[in-house]
C-alpha cells in the first residue's frame, strides 16, 4: 500500500477519536468548505483524495438468486460516493441524530433528521465514532462514520459485497425520497473551488 493512502487512513482513525469539531485541520483533511449551512460530506486531503461519483438515482439493483439468476430487485434512492477506505463521513447539515446501527441492506448506518425536516441518511459506514448516538446534535461538517462496505447481510459488520463507498439519501419531511445528485454536485464544486 503506498505510504501516502496508508498516512491517510490513519489519518482517519484519529479523525474519529476527536470531537467532530477538531477532526479537520488536526487529523490531516481539510476542513469542510460551508455553502448555505451545508457541507460536502466525504472529507478531502490538501495532497490527495479519490472521490468519485455520478447520478446514479434509480438505476436498477440488481440480486443474484441460486436456480434463478440475476433479477432486478428495486431502484437505487439514493447515491453513492467512492472513496478511500475510513475517509471521514461529514454530516451534509445540522440536525439531530435519528438512528444509529446495523440494516441487512445499508450496514452500519447513520440517519440524522435535519433543522428543515429533511432526513439524511448514511449507508455502508465502516463504523462510527463512538459518541454518535441517538438524540445527540450534529453541525456541518461533524464527523459522523467513516467510509466503508458494510452491508447484505445478517450479522452486523458484514462487509466486501461491494466496493469502498457511503451512500447518500435524503428524504422529504412527506416520506418521499429525493434524488441528492444535484445538492451533492453543487457542494463538491463549492468544496474543489475553494
Amino acid at each position: 500500500m503506498h505510504p501516502k493512502i496508508r498516512a491517510c487512513i490513519a489519518f482517519a482513525a484519529v479523525a474519529l477519536a476527536l470531537p467532530a469539531s477538531q477532526a479537520g485541520a488536526a487529523s490531516g483533511y481539510l476542513a469542510p468548505v460551508v455553502v448555505d449551512e451545508m457541507v460536502f460530506p466525504v472529507a478531502r486531503t490538501d495532497w490527495y483524495s479519490v472521490i468519485n461519483f455520478r447520478e446514479d438515482w434509480h438505476a436498477p439493483r440488481m440480486r443474484f438468486y441460486p436456480g434463478r439468476g440475476w433479477v432486478q430487485d428495486g431502484f437505487h434512492e439514493g447515491n453513492d460516493i467512492f472513496a478511500e477506505p475510513g475517509t471521514p463521513v461529514l454530516s451534509i447539515t445540522s440536525g439531530v441524530v435519528e438512528n444509529v446501527g446495523w440494516l441487512f441492506y445499508s450496514g452500519w448506518r447513520v440517519g440524522i433528521r435535519s433543522d428543515d425536516g429533511r432526513y439524511f441518511f448514511y449507508g455502508h459506514l465502516r463504523r462510527y465514532p463512538p459518541g454518535v448516538s441517538v438524540g445527540d446534535r450534529v453541525a456541518p461538517g461533524d464527523t459522523i462514520g467513516e467510509i466503508g462496505n458494510t452491508g447484505y447481510g445478517d450479522t452486523p459488520g458484514h462487509s466486501d459485497e461491494f466496493t469502498y463507498h457511503v451512500h447518500i439519501q435524503i428524504g422529504e419531511p412527506d416520506g418521499t425520497w429525493t434524488n441528492p445528485y444535484p445538492l451533492l454536485r453543487r457542494l463538491y464544486r463549492a468544496t474543489v473551488r475553494s
